[in-house]
């Protein structure tokens, strides 16, 4: 059996854990580039098996982009969800390694872009 990325421990990087759910989808929604980064993934797949516990691990996404819209979908169906805190899902636990940033820095911080998963072929001009 495969461990599930709910179980790996996560990091919570410039996401501050007194933020609530609502806030950490619509910092994600801010700027692009933060929907395709990987380390946000195991906090938000922490996220999203605790706000769906009855769905099966086989069924559960993997990408960053398939977690947030599994969030924002989760957070459409149930609106009372949106104002649990990250805290209360994931715990304190997780931002111990990692030192949160503030709702008022957050924006300044921009989350490190994935690596490209196709090379860029070099161009020899002679």
């Amino acid at each position: 059996m495969f461990p599930s990325d709910a179980t790996a421990s996560a990091t919570l990087g410039p996401v501050a854990p007194d933020w609530t759910i609502q806030e950490l989808v619509a910092w994600i929604a801010d700027d692009d580039a933060r929907s395709h980064d990987e380390m946000l993934r195991p906090l938000l797949s922490a996220v999203l098996a605790d706000l769906a516990p009855d769905a099966p691990p086989s069924l559960t996404p993997r990408s960053p982009v398939a977690l947030v819209r599994a969030v924002a979908a989760r957070l459409r169906a149930t609106p009372e969800l949106r104002d649990i805190a990250v805290r209360d899902l994931v715990g304190d636990a997780i931002g111990a390694g990692s030192a949160p940033v503030t709702a008022t820095t957050a924006g300044r911080r921009a989350p490190t872009p994935a690596p490209a998963s196709v090379r860029r072929p070099s161009l020899r001009l002679t």
